[in-house]
C-alpha cells in the first residue's frame, strides 16, 4: 500500500513540474498576444490559464493539477497564434475543443461526479459546441463594440462551428479511451462530497395551488385550439405555395400531441404549466412562418429563447432520471445546473448548423428552405437568447421537472427489473 502510494505521489509531483511549466508558456503566450494589441485571444488566454489552474486553488496544494498531456493540447495553439505559426481559425479550431477536454478531466478527477464513458463523450461533446458557440458571440460583440474584425462573415462562423463539433467528438473520445482511465491513478484527487443522492427539489402543496390548473378537458379544448389555429397557417401557406410554412405548420401539428403521448402512453405526469411549457413554443414558431419573423424584430428572439427552456425542460429531466436509476453515474445539483446551461447552448449551435446545412441544400437544388438563416447578427441573437433559456430552467426549472425525471426514473428501473 505505501509503495503504491508513493509511486503515486512522486507521478503527481513529476505531472505537476510538466504540468506548471506548461501553464508558464500559456502565460507568456498570453501576455505576447496582449503586448502585440490581440487583447480578445489574450483574454481567452486569461480565461484558459483560470480554467486550468481551478484544481490547485480548490485544493490549496500545487500537486492538484490536470495531466500535463491535456495541458500541452491547450497551451500548444496558444503559443502558435503570437509566433505566426498558427491562423487564428486553425488556433481556435484546436484550443476550443482542448479546454472542454479539460473541463471534462477536471470535473471527473477532482469533484464527487461520476460519468459513465456514454455520458462523458456527450459531455465533451455538449462542452465543445457550447464553448465554440459562447467564444462566436464574444468576438461579435467585441467586433461590434471594439470595432475589430474577428469574425468575417456567417459562413466563416457556421464551418468553425462545424469543426469545432467534429473536434469535440474526438475529445470525447480521447477522455473514454484514455483520460478517465489515468486521471484517478494518477491524481488521485477527490472531494470528501458524500455520493448520496440528494432528493430532487419538490414544491410545497402552498406553491403547488397557486399552479394554473385545469381540467383534463380544458386541457384538451386548448391543445385544440391551437391545433384549429396551426391548421389556419398550413392553409395559408397552400395558398402561398410555400413549402416552409407548410412543413413548420404541419410538424408543430404532430408535435402538439407529444403532451397527451408522453401522459397517456408513458404516465407522465404532465400538469398544465408543462403542457403550455411544451406547446407554446411549438405554436409560436410555426405561426411566425406565416411573416412574424420578418415584421416582428424581436420574434426570433422570443421563440428561440422558449424554444431553449424546453430544450433545457428536457434536457434536465433525462440527465436526472439517469443519475437517480443507473449506479454508475452521479451528479450533484450544481453541475447539472451546469450542463443544463451548456446543454442548451450546443442545441443551440446545433440547430444554427442545421439551419445552415438546409440552406446549403436548398441553394444547391434550388428550392425553397424550410429553416433559414437570416444573417451573422441573426444567428448571434439567437445564440444569446438560447443561453437566456437555459438559465432560465437551470435556476427554477427543477422543481416544475422533479415529478416527471422521478417518474421517468421509476419507469427504467421497472424495465430492467423485467429484463
Amino acid at each position: 500500500m505505501s509503495s503504491r502510494t508513493g509511486q503515486g505521489i512522486v507521478s503527481r509531483r513529476r505531472n505537476a513540474v510538466a504540468a506548471w511549466l506548461l501553464v508558464a508558456c500559456l502565460a507568456a503566450a498570453t501576455l505576447a498576444s496582449a503586448s502585440a494589441g490581440d487583447l480578445l485571444w489574450a483574454g481567452f488566454g486569461v480565461a484558459a490559464i483560470a480554467v486550468v489552474v481551478v484544481p490547485s486553488v480548490a485544493y490549496r496544494r500545487w500537486t492538484a493539477t490536470l495531466p500535463w498531456e491535456v495541458l500541452a493540447f491547450v497551451a500548444l495553439p496558444f503559443a502558435g497564434q503570437p509566433l505566426g505559426l498558427l491562423p487564428r481559425p486553425a488556433a481556435t479550431f484546436l484550443v476550443v475543443p482542448a479546454l472542454a477536454l479539460a473541463i471534462v478531466v477536471e470535473f471527473d478527477a477532482f469533484t464527487a461526479v461520476e460519468m459513465s464513458p456514454g455520458f462523458a463523450v456527450l459531455f465533451a461533446v455538449t462542452t465543445t459546441m457550447a464553448t465554440a458557440g459562447a467564444w462566436a458571440v464574444v468576438q461579435w460583440v467585441a467586433d461590434l463594440t471594439l470595432g475589430t474584425q474577428n469574425l468575417t462573415g456567417l459562413r466563416q462562423v457556421m464551418w468553425s462551428l462545424v469543426a469545432a463539433t467534429g473536434a469535440g467528438v474526438v475529445a470525447g473520445a480521447l477522455f473514454a479511451a484514455y483520460f478517465r482511465r489515468v486521471d484517478a491513478q494518477r491524481l488521485g484527487f477527490r472531494t470528501g462530497e458524500s455520493r448520496e443522492r440528494a432528493a430532487p427539489p419538490r414544491t410545497s402543496d402552498r406553491a403547488s395551488g397557486r399552479r394554473l390548473q385545469l381540467s383534463d378537458r380544458r386541457q384538451q379544448q386548448l391543445v385544440r385550439a391551437f391545433q384549429l389555429a396551426l391548421v389556419a397557417v398550413l392553409f395559408v401557406g397552400v395558398a402561398r405555395a410555400s413549402v416552409g410554412i407548410v412543413v413548420n405548420a404541419g410538424v408543430a401539428l404532430v408535435l402538439l400531441e407529444l403532451p397527451g403521448v408522453l401522459e397517456r402512453n408513458y404516465r407522465l405526469p404532465i400538469d398544465t404549466g408543462l403542457l403550455l411549457w411544451i406547446v407554446v413554443p411549438v405554436f409560436l414558431h410555426a405561426i411566425g412562418t406565416v411573416g412574424l419573423y420578418q415584421s416582428i424584430g424581436l420574434w426570433d428572439q422570443l421563440t428561440h429563447a422558449m424554444s431553449a427552456s424546453l430544450v433545457a425542460a428536457a434536457g434536465y429531466t433525462t440527465v436526472r432520471a439517469f443519475d437517480v436509476h443507473y449506479e454508475d453515474v452521479y451528479l450533484p445539483q450544481k453541475f447539472v445546473a451546469a450542463f443544463i446551461l451548456l446543454f442548451t447552448l450546443a442545441f443551440g449551435v446545433l440547430w444554427e448548423l442545421l439551419e445552415f446545412a438546409l440552406d446549403g441544400l436548398a441553394s444547391a437544388t434550388g428550392t425553397e428552405s424550410v429553416l433559414a438563416q437570416y444573417s451573422l447578427a441573426n444567428t448571434m441573437l439567437d445564440l444569446v437568447f438560447d443561453a437566456v433559456g437555459g438559465v432560465v430552467v437551470a435556476l427554477w426549472g427543477a422543481a416544475h421537472l422533479s415529478d416527471v425525471s422521478q417518474t421517468l426514473a421509476a419507469r427504467l428501473t421497472a424495465e430492467r427489473e423485467s429484463e
